[in-house]
């Protein structure tokens, strides 16, 4: 296969992992991590002239890409929620279990007798 083929099998692939919808979000992402590792490893390989076929493949590549972008946003958004969802939970588990931790002293007298 030349390498328009792999990059535009690859890209199907990693496509076809971004719409499914994944319970494990992590192990989504550790493959995501990987096609993409190895499609980047295949795209020096592709040089001109193009048949054809593989330009009609590399117009549907581009247009697979717009798609992948998208997801790819879309999961760090939702990577980023989570995030910010545990920090909350963390605050507010400290602040439980040590509630005079932020308390502040507005001033303190002294007695100048002494």
């Amino acid at each position: 296969m030349t390498p328009v083929h792999d990059c535009h099998k690859m890209t199907k692939r990693l496509l076809d992992l971004l719409e499914a919808a994944n319970e494990d979000r992590d192990s989504q992402i550790e493959e995501v991590e990987e096609l993409l590792d190895r499609r980047g490893e295949v795209l020096p390989g592709i040089q001109p002239p193009f048949t054809e076929e593989e330009q009609t493949l590399g117009r549907e590549i581009n247009l697979m890409n717009v798609e992948i972008e998208g997801h790819l946003q879309q999961l760090s958004r939702a990577v980023k929620e989570d995030l910010r969802e545990v920090s909350i939970k963390k605050q507010t588990m400290d602040k439980y279990s040590n509630p005079y931790e932020s308390l502040q002293t507005d001033g303190v007298f002294y007695d100048k007798r002494n």
